[in-house]
Protein backbone atom coordinates (compact mmCIF):
# COMPACT_ATOMS: atom_id res chain seq x y z
CA UNK A 1 0.00 0.00 0.00
CA UNK A 2 2.80 2.62 0.68
CA UNK A 3 3.77 2.70 -2.97
CA UNK A 4 0.31 4.21 -3.44
CA UNK A 5 0.71 6.75 -1.11
CA UNK A 6 2.28 8.82 -3.90
CA UNK A 7 0.11 8.47 -6.23
CA UNK A 8 -2.66 8.94 -4.15
CA UNK A 9 -1.40 12.29 -2.59
CA UNK A 10 0.18 13.70 -6.24
CA UNK A 11 -3.79 12.92 -7.47
CA UNK A 12 -5.17 14.64 -4.58
CA UNK A 13 -3.34 17.79 -5.29
CA UNK A 14 -4.01 17.33 -8.97
CA UNK A 15 -7.79 17.76 -8.31
CA UNK A 16 -7.31 20.77 -5.90
CA UNK A 17 -5.34 22.64 -8.34
CA UNK A 18 -8.38 21.86 -11.72
CA UNK A 19 -10.94 22.79 -8.63
CA UNK A 20 -9.61 26.51 -8.31
CA UNK A 21 -8.05 26.23 -11.91
CA UNK A 22 -10.47 24.09 -14.60
CA UNK A 23 -8.31 22.54 -17.03
CA UNK A 24 -9.26 24.18 -20.46
CA UNK A 25 -8.13 22.59 -24.09
CA UNK A 26 -5.38 25.06 -24.61
CA UNK A 27 -3.47 23.85 -21.10
CA UNK A 28 -4.21 20.27 -21.87
CA UNK A 29 -2.36 20.77 -25.14
CA UNK A 30 0.56 22.67 -23.19
CA UNK A 31 1.68 19.51 -20.71
CA UNK A 32 5.04 18.45 -21.19
CA UNK A 33 3.85 15.86 -23.45
CA UNK A 34 7.13 15.39 -24.85
CA UNK A 35 9.09 14.52 -21.40
CA UNK A 36 6.16 12.62 -20.52
CA UNK A 37 6.04 10.24 -23.22
CA UNK A 38 10.21 10.22 -23.05
CA UNK A 39 9.91 8.95 -19.11
CA UNK A 40 7.47 6.58 -20.49
CA UNK A 41 9.67 5.09 -23.08
CA UNK A 42 12.58 5.11 -20.23
CA UNK A 43 10.51 2.93 -17.76
CA UNK A 44 9.62 0.49 -20.37
CA UNK A 45 13.43 0.36 -20.70
CA UNK A 46 14.07 0.03 -17.29
CA UNK A 47 11.35 -2.26 -16.56
CA UNK A 48 12.88 -4.55 -19.29
CA UNK A 49 16.53 -4.72 -17.86
CA UNK A 50 15.41 -4.80 -14.70
CA UNK A 51 13.54 -8.27 -15.60
CA UNK A 52 16.23 -9.87 -17.83
CA UNK A 53 18.50 -9.74 -14.57
CA UNK A 54 20.48 -7.03 -16.46
CA UNK A 55 22.46 -5.80 -13.15
CA UNK A 56 23.72 -9.14 -12.28
CA UNK A 57 27.14 -8.67 -13.55
CA UNK A 58 27.93 -5.61 -11.67
CA UNK A 59 26.68 -6.84 -8.37
CA UNK A 60 29.02 -9.56 -8.84
CA UNK A 61 31.45 -7.48 -9.80
CA UNK A 62 30.89 -4.99 -6.34
CA UNK A 63 30.57 -8.44 -4.34
CA UNK A 64 34.32 -9.62 -5.67
CA UNK A 65 35.76 -6.72 -4.25
CA UNK A 66 38.43 -6.96 -1.79
CA UNK A 67 37.47 -3.64 0.67
CA UNK A 68 33.94 -2.95 1.43
CA UNK A 69 34.51 0.86 0.05
CA UNK A 70 35.59 -0.10 -2.67
CA UNK A 71 32.00 -2.33 -3.57
CA UNK A 72 30.44 1.06 -2.39
CA UNK A 73 32.35 3.12 -4.54
CA UNK A 74 31.47 0.62 -7.42
CA UNK A 75 27.90 1.11 -6.87
CA UNK A 76 28.09 4.89 -6.63
CA UNK A 77 30.15 5.16 -9.68
CA UNK A 78 27.21 2.56 -11.54
CA UNK A 79 24.33 4.68 -10.17
CA UNK A 80 26.49 8.20 -11.63
CA UNK A 81 27.01 7.06 -15.05
CA UNK A 82 23.89 5.09 -15.89
CA UNK A 83 21.44 7.92 -14.48
CA UNK A 84 21.80 10.30 -17.36
CA UNK A 85 20.26 7.45 -19.70
CA UNK A 86 17.77 5.95 -17.15
CA UNK A 87 17.17 9.11 -15.07
CA UNK A 88 18.02 9.29 -11.70
CA UNK A 89 14.56 7.90 -10.07
CA UNK A 90 15.56 4.61 -12.13
CA UNK A 91 19.18 4.58 -11.76
CA UNK A 92 19.28 5.04 -7.63
CA UNK A 93 16.48 2.76 -6.89
CA UNK A 94 18.16 -0.43 -9.00
CA UNK A 95 21.58 0.37 -7.38
CA UNK A 96 20.02 1.00 -3.72
CA UNK A 97 18.67 -2.49 -4.03
CA UNK A 98 21.99 -4.13 -5.32
CA UNK A 99 23.77 -2.40 -2.76
CA UNK A 100 21.81 -3.78 0.47
CA UNK A 101 22.20 -7.22 -1.54
CA UNK A 102 25.85 -7.38 -1.41
CA UNK A 103 26.12 -5.64 1.84
CA UNK A 104 23.76 -8.15 3.25
CA UNK A 105 25.99 -11.41 1.41
CA UNK A 106 28.95 -9.97 2.91
CA UNK A 107 27.56 -8.98 6.33
CA UNK A 108 28.07 -5.49 6.05
CA UNK A 109 24.63 -4.17 6.02
CA UNK A 110 26.11 -1.61 8.32
CA UNK A 111 27.06 0.49 5.85
CA UNK A 112 23.45 0.15 4.12
CA UNK A 113 21.99 3.91 4.80
CA UNK A 114 25.17 5.84 3.90
CA UNK A 115 25.56 3.48 0.63
CA UNK A 116 21.47 4.47 -0.02
CA UNK A 117 23.00 8.24 0.17
CA UNK A 118 26.04 8.12 -1.82
CA UNK A 119 24.44 6.35 -4.71
CA UNK A 120 21.28 8.88 -4.36
CA UNK A 121 23.72 12.18 -4.58
CA UNK A 122 25.55 10.01 -7.13
CA UNK A 123 22.58 9.37 -9.53
CA UNK A 124 21.00 12.79 -9.32
CA UNK A 125 24.47 14.55 -9.77
CA UNK A 126 25.11 12.09 -13.12
CA UNK A 127 21.21 13.09 -13.62
CA UNK A 128 22.39 16.56 -15.02
CA UNK A 129 24.80 15.06 -18.17
CA UNK A 130 21.98 14.22 -20.27
CA UNK A 131 18.71 15.64 -20.77
CA UNK A 132 16.81 12.31 -20.41
CA UNK A 133 18.66 12.17 -17.07
CA UNK A 134 15.89 13.70 -15.05
CA UNK A 135 11.85 14.75 -15.47
CA UNK A 136 13.02 18.31 -15.17
CA UNK A 137 15.86 17.99 -18.01
CA UNK A 138 13.38 16.80 -19.95
CA UNK A 139 10.94 19.84 -19.58
CA UNK A 140 13.73 22.63 -19.78
CA UNK A 141 15.01 20.50 -23.09
CA UNK A 142 11.83 19.88 -24.87
CA UNK A 143 10.40 23.73 -24.45
CA UNK A 144 14.00 25.53 -25.19
CA UNK A 145 16.38 25.09 -27.64
CA UNK A 146 19.20 24.98 -24.78
CA UNK A 147 22.47 22.53 -25.15
CA UNK A 148 23.65 20.31 -22.05
CA UNK A 149 26.87 21.83 -22.69
CA UNK A 150 25.80 25.49 -21.64
CA UNK A 151 22.70 24.58 -18.59
CA UNK A 152 24.00 21.21 -17.28
CA UNK A 153 27.17 19.94 -17.90
CA UNK A 154 29.22 22.44 -16.10
CA UNK A 155 27.19 21.16 -12.64
CA UNK A 156 27.81 17.71 -13.78
CA UNK A 157 31.89 18.11 -13.75
CA UNK A 158 31.71 19.94 -10.25
CA UNK A 159 29.99 17.20 -8.57
CA UNK A 160 32.39 14.86 -9.38
CA UNK A 161 35.08 15.85 -7.11
CA UNK A 162 32.23 16.96 -4.55
CA UNK A 163 31.07 12.90 -4.78
CA UNK A 164 34.63 11.92 -4.48
CA UNK A 165 34.97 14.06 -1.11
CA UNK A 166 31.44 12.89 0.52
CA UNK A 167 32.21 9.47 -0.48
CA UNK A 168 35.57 9.80 1.84
CA UNK A 169 33.73 11.67 4.46
CA UNK A 170 30.50 10.00 5.11
CA UNK A 171 32.30 6.42 4.82
CA UNK A 172 35.07 7.66 7.00
CA UNK A 173 39.11 6.44 7.73
CA UNK A 174 37.72 2.98 9.13
CA UNK A 175 36.15 1.60 6.57
CA UNK A 176 39.05 2.49 3.81
CA UNK A 177 40.92 -0.72 6.19
CA UNK A 178 37.31 -2.74 6.39
CA UNK A 179 38.07 -6.02 4.09
CA UNK A 180 35.21 -8.17 2.84
CA UNK A 181 36.61 -11.31 3.97
CA UNK A 182 33.32 -13.78 2.77
CA UNK A 183 33.36 -12.83 -1.00
CA UNK A 184 29.39 -13.17 -1.97
CA UNK A 185 28.55 -15.61 -4.68
CA UNK A 186 27.86 -14.58 -8.10
CA UNK A 187 24.88 -13.46 -8.79
CA UNK A 188 22.27 -15.53 -10.70
CA UNK A 189 22.44 -14.74 -14.40
CA UNK A 190 19.35 -15.93 -15.82
CA UNK A 191 18.23 -13.23 -17.84
CA UNK A 192 18.71 -13.37 -22.02
CA UNK A 193 21.71 -11.38 -23.14
CA UNK A 194 20.32 -10.79 -26.34
CA UNK A 195 17.02 -9.07 -25.06
CA UNK A 196 19.53 -6.59 -22.63
CA UNK A 197 21.24 -5.32 -25.43
CA UNK A 198 18.19 -4.62 -26.87
CA UNK A 199 16.60 -2.76 -24.05
CA UNK A 200 20.25 -0.71 -23.39
CA UNK A 201 20.21 -0.08 -27.52
CA UNK A 202 16.53 1.55 -26.81
CA UNK A 203 17.64 3.47 -24.00
CA UNK A 204 20.83 5.15 -26.12
CA UNK A 205 18.14 6.08 -28.74
CA UNK A 206 15.88 7.67 -26.62
CA UNK A 207 18.18 9.48 -24.93
CA UNK A 208 19.79 10.79 -28.17
CA UNK A 209 16.32 11.79 -28.99
CA UNK A 210 15.84 13.38 -25.80
CA UNK A 211 19.30 15.47 -26.90
CA UNK A 212 16.96 16.06 -29.92
CA UNK A 213 19.74 13.99 -32.23
CA UNK A 214 16.42 12.35 -33.48
CA UNK A 215 12.76 13.33 -33.50
CA UNK A 216 11.17 12.22 -30.21
CA UNK A 217 7.75 11.01 -31.99
CA UNK A 218 9.51 9.15 -34.46
CA UNK A 219 11.88 7.39 -31.67
CA UNK A 220 8.20 7.07 -29.85
CA UNK A 221 6.04 5.06 -32.79
CA UNK A 222 9.84 2.99 -33.26
CA UNK A 223 9.97 2.29 -29.92
CA UNK A 224 6.52 1.03 -29.52
CA UNK A 225 6.46 -0.80 -32.39
CA UNK A 226 9.56 -3.06 -31.85
CA UNK A 227 9.01 -3.49 -28.35
CA UNK A 228 5.68 -5.07 -28.98
CA UNK A 229 6.72 -7.36 -31.99
CA UNK A 230 9.81 -8.58 -29.61
CA UNK A 231 8.63 -8.08 -25.85
CA UNK A 232 5.01 -6.64 -25.06
CA UNK A 233 4.93 -8.39 -22.01
CA UNK A 234 7.52 -5.92 -21.03
CA UNK A 235 4.56 -3.58 -20.86
CA UNK A 236 3.36 -5.40 -18.14
CA UNK A 237 6.20 -4.89 -15.92
CA UNK A 238 6.46 -1.04 -15.98
CA UNK A 239 6.71 1.56 -12.83
CA UNK A 240 3.23 2.94 -13.42
CA UNK A 241 2.72 4.76 -10.20
CA UNK A 242 6.04 6.80 -10.43
CA UNK A 243 5.20 7.77 -13.57
CA UNK A 244 1.53 8.64 -13.14
CA UNK A 245 2.69 10.50 -9.67
CA UNK A 246 5.06 12.48 -12.01
CA UNK A 247 2.63 13.34 -14.74
CA UNK A 248 -0.23 14.34 -11.99
CA UNK A 249 2.35 16.22 -9.95
CA UNK A 250 3.40 18.32 -12.97
CA UNK A 251 -0.12 19.05 -14.07
CA UNK A 252 -0.76 20.25 -10.91
CA UNK A 253 1.92 22.78 -10.83
CA UNK A 254 1.60 23.74 -14.46
CA UNK A 255 -2.24 24.26 -13.37
CA UNK A 256 -1.22 26.43 -10.15
CA UNK A 257 1.52 28.36 -12.67
CA UNK A 258 -1.27 28.82 -15.03
CA UNK A 259 -3.64 30.58 -12.34
CA UNK A 260 -1.06 33.35 -11.57
CA UNK A 261 -1.55 33.00 -8.07
CA UNK A 262 2.24 32.08 -7.30
CA UNK A 263 3.54 34.08 -10.04
CA UNK A 264 3.63 37.23 -8.47
CA UNK A 265 5.30 35.34 -5.02
CA UNK A 266 7.97 33.82 -7.37
CA UNK A 267 8.69 37.01 -9.34
CA UNK A 268 9.85 39.08 -5.75
CA UNK A 269 11.94 36.21 -5.44
CA UNK A 270 13.54 35.63 -8.15
CA UNK A 271 14.34 39.81 -8.10
CA UNK A 272 15.74 39.74 -4.44
CA UNK A 273 17.40 36.07 -4.24
CA UNK A 274 17.49 34.85 -8.24
CA UNK A 275 20.11 31.73 -6.85
CA UNK A 276 18.91 30.68 -3.83
CA UNK A 277 14.99 31.11 -5.00
CA UNK A 278 15.50 27.80 -7.26
CA UNK A 279 17.06 25.67 -4.58
CA UNK A 280 14.37 26.32 -2.14
CA UNK A 281 11.77 25.17 -4.72
CA UNK A 282 13.29 22.51 -5.77
CA UNK A 283 14.08 21.56 -2.05
CA UNK A 284 10.38 21.74 -1.10
CA UNK A 285 8.57 21.02 -4.44
CA UNK A 286 11.03 18.85 -5.86
CA UNK A 287 13.07 20.07 -9.03
CA UNK A 288 10.40 19.39 -11.67
CA UNK A 289 7.82 21.27 -10.00
CA UNK A 290 10.30 24.02 -9.47
CA UNK A 291 11.42 23.96 -12.99
CA UNK A 292 7.86 24.17 -13.99
CA UNK A 293 7.04 27.43 -11.39
CA UNK A 294 10.25 29.04 -12.73
CA UNK A 295 9.17 28.54 -16.64
CA UNK A 296 5.53 29.77 -16.44
CA UNK A 297 7.19 32.81 -14.46
CA UNK A 298 9.56 33.92 -17.47
CA UNK A 299 7.12 33.00 -19.86
CA UNK A 300 4.53 36.04 -18.76
CA UNK A 301 7.41 38.76 -17.53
Amino acid sequence: MRKFIPLAASAAIMLISFILTPPSGEFIVSLPWQAFLTLFMISIAAAGLKRENAYAPLETFAASLEYTVSAIGAMTFFAFITAPFLTAPYSAIAFIAISDRVLEKTEKEGYANASAALISAAAYSGSMLLPAGSAQNLIISSRYSVSAIDTMYPAFLISIPVIVLVLIIILGRNLLRDRIYMHAKASDDTGSRSLRMFYICLLLVVALSASKLFFWFDVLIVFLAVVIVFDRKVFLKADYIMLASFMFIIAAAESFASSGLLEPVIRQGMESHPILLPYILSALLSPSVGSVMLDSTAQHP
